[in-house]
């Protein structure tokens, strides 16, 4: 009786982790590595998707000013990387600072999407129908589509379609 009482004493004060405490610590690691592998190796997919939502939000924006007005209001895409908002009336188009844009010009520039296909140009009547502009906005045949690839190898990100008769921007 009296070596099992010394041998907890010797033992009682170095005591070591607990199987639960040991797993905890790996599960732990493991969710932290998980995230870390995935932000890592996605190829910066979260940026790209909000960029495409701010290409879309303009040109909700540029819908909306039409059919606030009687001038026609759209979005040029002058090269792959660069846009801006545009209003066109009496057969001259003005360039327009977009919401959000901190350049002097009001020219937004994308770091991790491109469009492809530029120059392009979508525009608005006062109908918030996409159209073409000129003397008058003559509507458009077809849908308008913007193809979005990735800035840094070229992947797709994916499309933005205007439908052609009600505007709709999904």
């Amino acid at each position: 009786m009296h070596r099992a009482i010394q041998r907890r004493r010797r033992f009682g004060g170095q005591g070591g982790f607990t199987l639960f405490e040991v797993v905890m610590v790996l599960l732990i690691l493991g969710v932290i590595s998980y995230f870390a592998a995935t932000r890592l190796f996605s190829g910066d997919a979260p940026s790209q998707g909000a960029e495409m939502e701010l290409v879309k939000n303009h040109l909700r924006y540029a819908q909306s000013r039409a059919m606030n007005s009687e001038d026609i209001w759209g979005i040029k895409f002058g090269t792959s990387k660069r846009y801006w908002l545009f209003k066109w009336a009496d057969g001259v188009d003005t360039y327009k600072r977009l919401p959000g844009v901190e350049s002097s010009d009001g020219v937004l520039e994308m770091t991790s999407i491109q469009i492809s296909g530029t120059p392009i140009v979508v525009a608005f009547d006062a109908f918030g129908t996409p159209c073409s502009p000129g003397t008058t906005c003559i509507p458009l045949t077809a849908s308008p589509s913007i193809s979005i690839q990735a800035a840094v190898g070229g992947g797709a990100v994916g499309t933005i379609t205007v439908t052609k008769n009600t505007g709709f921007i999904p």
